[in-house]
């Protein structure tokens, strides 16, 4: 609790002058409220008198028009503060959900790969947007519950104090006790509230699990099967939300008994203190208008502390993010990577994937691995799955720390530069290119924005874009889909293809770059490859050995390290050693 609100302080500190604005509106709104309990005191007073014969008819009347139009001047000035509030919280609201939308969209994307290769995106959405919009009532809480009860408790309890300290007494006990229940209550619900969220986030996860893989689904026609996994999770979810639900009533049968026993006292020692002639009729109508207009005020606020509750647990998962430290971090005063012949060198490079906050040197990837590719050179990491080859790649993009060694590009530790300039140094062509749901143009354009529109299609052109585009109704601006959906596997290379080319950077990575299309397909995306690496140092990263056989060296690797280093015709001629005995296989078509 102490986190959050500390996290929502830092945010609303930046328009403090909006907010105690607000708290300050606020305070006169409860003062023109109270202001109505005098004048039917006053009034009730003055009738009691005119009733008397103490008082002419014509001095009353006077009296209830001149209290008639303070009454409606004061409405009046409660309506324009409550426009002010209302107005000042929008503004405040709004400042403060667009900054937190941004710093955490800002520090989540900028978590580490361990971060989001851990986390479900289906979890990470929909804490990240319940968290945000719960922001409001966070806000909401303290500025229409929080606020309001302080200032009319303490205006009631004091003004009824100066008239009668027992029916005082009762009305302090009654709101203590009130409220005491209602925040025990709120609290205990805590535990299950959670507990429905995880439920209602587990079932998240599994709708976008689902729907990004629908096509999984159709194909092997397991609609009723995925419905029923579904819907145990609902079931599961509807018990969560009922357990919690279930305090309610728990809450509403005791707070009204609590309600009922304090005005009960309050109606015995009042109507006591006017028959010892203590208390005029004006006093017990000022005593019961601030008890009746304090009441839904006690309401009011069990329910903003509710809220408040129920935002905090939402906005825990979102601010709990604040907590996640980056594992992979810029070192002080690290410099920017600079690449002139693209030289890269691993030397005793030893890792292990973390598993959780240790380390298994037992199941370390990589071991005392050494290599050095030269400038423009083509380079492929050939092996068995799970030899490492991927792993090469992520070290590389510094996406993991290494435990042990050096990474090196032009005689630059690449630990000692900044992240972003050595992945702005690196190009990449991936065997499934992710693709925005935006334009053609937008997703090849994202690799060099400042790109020029002739630098664009030049890249078209060159990934041999350009006959397709024209085909489609919208050319360039044609939308791709989720993922590029709507692109076959070979569109959607030729646009990774066209964006490496566009990044024109010296350093380029092809990972598993024509696995998975056709051979017709393939040769063609082959073709475009070759002309890509020209004049780049590249490193490839293949299964299928065909693709590699022009490569200038073939590095060979087996459980972490390398077993053999050669050209293709040195290694598929070498009896006995593992790239013979895979190219075999996949000349027989074992592997193929």
């Amino acid at each position: 609790m102490k986190y959050n609100v500390k996290v929502l302080w830092s945010f609303i500190k930046k328009y403090k002058l909006w907010a105690y604005s607000i708290v300050f509106v606020t305070f006169c709104i409860e003062l023109v409220v109270f202001l109505d309990n005098f004048i039917f005191k006053y009034l009730i007073d003055k009738g009691t008198a005119f009733n008397a014969g103490d008082l002419s008819a014509e001095l009353f009347g006077k009296i209830i028009l001149f209290t008639v139009l303070i009454y409606f001047g004061a409405h009046f000035l409660e309506s324009v503060f409550w426009f002010m509030r209302i107005r000042f919280l929008n503004v405040l609201d709004a400042k403060v959900m667009s900054d937190l939308e941004k710093k955490s969209f800002w520090h989540i994307m900028n978590l580490s790969y361990k971060y989001h290769s851990d986390k479900k995106t289906g979890s990470i959405i929909s804490q990240f947007t319940r968290g945000v919009n719960k922001v409001e009532s966070f806000i909401d809480a303290f500025m229409f519950h929080f606020f309001p009860i302080v200032f009319r408790l303490l205006l009631s309890i004091g003004i009824i104090l100066y008239f009668d300290v027992k029916t005082a007494i009762v009305l302090t006990i009654m709101a203590t006790v009130y409220l005491i229940v209602g925040i025990t209550i709120t609290n205990i619900q805590k535990v299950p509230q959670a507990v429905a969220n995880y439920r209602e986030d587990i079932l998240k996860q599994n709708l976008s699990d689902v729907f990004l893989n629908v096509e999984t689904v159709k194909y092997f026609a397991k609609e009723k099967r995925t419905f029923r996994y579904f819907s145990n999770l609902s079931n599961i979810l509807r018990d969560a939300r009922k357990n919690f639900w279930d305090y309610f009533s728990w809450h509403a049968g005791i707070q009204t008994t609590v309600i009922g026993l304090g005005i009960g006292g309050i109606l015995y020692f009042s109507f006591n203190g006017f028959l010892r002639g203590e208390l005029t009729l004006g006093t017990i109508t000022l005593i019961y208008a601030a008890v009746w207009k304090l009441i839904p005020v006690l309401f009011g606020f069990i329910h903003g502390y509710r809220q408040f509750i129920r935002s905090t647990v939402d906005v825990d998962a979102l601010f709990a993010m604040f907590k996640e430290e980056n594992e992979v971090k810029d070192k002080e005063n690290a410099k920017k990577l600079q690449v002139k012949d693209a030289v890269i060198k691993f030397e005793n490079v030893s890792f292990a994937y973390p598993k959780g906050k240790q380390k298994i040197s037992s199941m370390a990837v990589l071991k005392d691995f050494n290599l050095t590719i030269k400038k423009n050179t083509k380079v492929a990491l050939v092996g068995p799955s799970g030899s490492g080859k991927t792993t090469v790649v992520r070290l590389l993009y510094r996406l993991f720390d290494i435990d042990e060694g050096k990474i090196i590009i032009d005689d630059q530790d690449i630990s000692l530069v900044t992240q972003k300039s050595l992945r702005q140094s690196l190009s990449v062509v991936t065997q499934e290119p992710l693709l925005f749901d935006n334009t053609l143009y937008f997703n090849i354009a994202y690799a060099n924005p400042t790109a020029t529109k002739k630098q664009v299609w030049k890249a078209i052109r060159f990934a041999q874009l350009d006959k397709f585009i024209a085909r489609l109704p919208y050319k360039e601006n044609t939308v791709v889909g989720e993922r590029g959906v709507k692109l076959s596997g070979g569109e959607k290379q030729r646009v990774s293809i066209a964006r490496a080319l566009l990044a024109n950077k010296k350093i380029l990575v092809l990972d598993e770059a024509t696995s998975a299309l056709d051979s017709e397909t393939e040769k063609d995306i082959q073709k475009a490859l070759v002309k890509l690496m020209n004049n780049r140092t590249s490193i490839i990263i293949a299964h299928r050995l065909s693709t590699i056989m022009k490569a200038d060296i073939i590095v060979v690797m087996d459980k972490g390290k390398i077993v053999e280093v050669g050209s293709h015709k040195e290694l598929a001629n070498k009896r006995g050693g593992l790239y013979k005995r895979l190219w075999d296989l996949q000349q027989g078509g074992g592997l193929g």
